[in-house]
């Protein structure tokens, strides 16, 4: 009798042991699932070492690739910078402007870092940091096209320019044509050829295509500077990532008093844009 309730006692035992072994592993596992799940993305570029930026790698000269197929630009080095800063190394993924901020979406990036316009538009879906650069929108027609001179005249024009642009609705809206292209250049040799009306290439990428082509500089002129219409140029990033946009924020702030903002604009594109131009006007 004493030998039976001494075994059923062991099976009891072992039984409770078990049960709370699976309890215990329940309880750890969840734990952990939360512990995973509550890290914020600044948290997961530090475990992982490194930001994954998005660029094109197509846009001197703010992101471009050297010969030796190593990116390089403005963009480029500010995104060093900031790795630097935030004790990471800093990754760079090649994708067409179109599909760039879709990237940030499905965690194909953590950024790009690409000359992308603060807009009202995209301040609905993405976090910016503070402006780093800003750019004059410039109206270019070819040297002997003397039928664009102000706004009202771009009614029934054709304009060469990416379909999200971040003036794109703005055209729209005044009966401009789009003619969808994918690189600076392209959009200039569109408007030498005679294919599309105007473009709105930006100063530094202008300068830049007359340094590689300087028999070109006479054959395009700017028309007109939309008044009003300065972009800034921001960081985006997911909605909410808060503590990742302080510290970029944070980064800018030392590289804009250290400095090298204004350094990196004079070298890359020939004056200080790192302040808006809209008072130089």
């Amino acid at each position: 009798m004493k030998v039976n309730n001494i075994k059923r006692l062991l099976v009891w035992v072992t039984a409770l042991a078990l049960t709370l072994g699976t309890l215990t592993g329940c309880v750890t596992g969840k734990a952990a699932t939360l512990d995973s799940s509550a890290q914020d993305q600044l948290d997961k570029i530090k475990a992982a070492g490194k930001i994954v930026v998005g660029i094109e790698g197509t846009y001197p000269p703010f992101t471009y690739h050297e010969s030796d197929g190593s990116p390089a630009g403005i963009d480029v080095e500010l995104a060093q910078k900031i790795a630097e800063k935030l004790g990471v190394e800093v990754e760079f993924v090649d994708g067409a402007w179109d599909s760039l901020l879709i990237g940030i979406d499905s965690g194909r990036f953590d950024t790009v870092i690409n000359c992308v316009g603060i807009t009202e538009e995209r301040q609905q879906k993405y976090d910016f940091s503070d402006p780093y650069y800003y750019e004059a929108w410039q109206i270019v027609t070819r040297a002997d096209d003397n039928s664009i001179s102000s706004e009202e005249d771009l009614n029934g024009k054709t304009i060469a320019t990416n379909i999200t642009s971040a003036h794109a609705s703005w055209y729209q809206e005044r009966g401009v044509q789009i003619a969808g292209i994918d690189t600076g250049d392209e959009a200039i040799e569109m408007l030498l050829t005679g294919r599309v009306d105007f473009i709105d290439c930006p100063v530094p990428v202008m300068n830049t295509y007359y340094d590689a082509h300087p028999d070109v500089q006479d054959k395009l002129k700017v028309s007109f500077v939309v008044k009003g219409g300065e972009i800034p140029k921001g960081i985006p990033i997911r909605k909410g990532e808060t503590r990742l946009l302080s510290e970029i924020n944070k980064a800018l702030d030392e590289l804009r008093a250290d400095g090298t903002l204004k350094a990196l604009s004079e070298k890359y594109l020939n004056g200080d844009y790192s302040v808006s131009q809209e008072g130089n006007q």
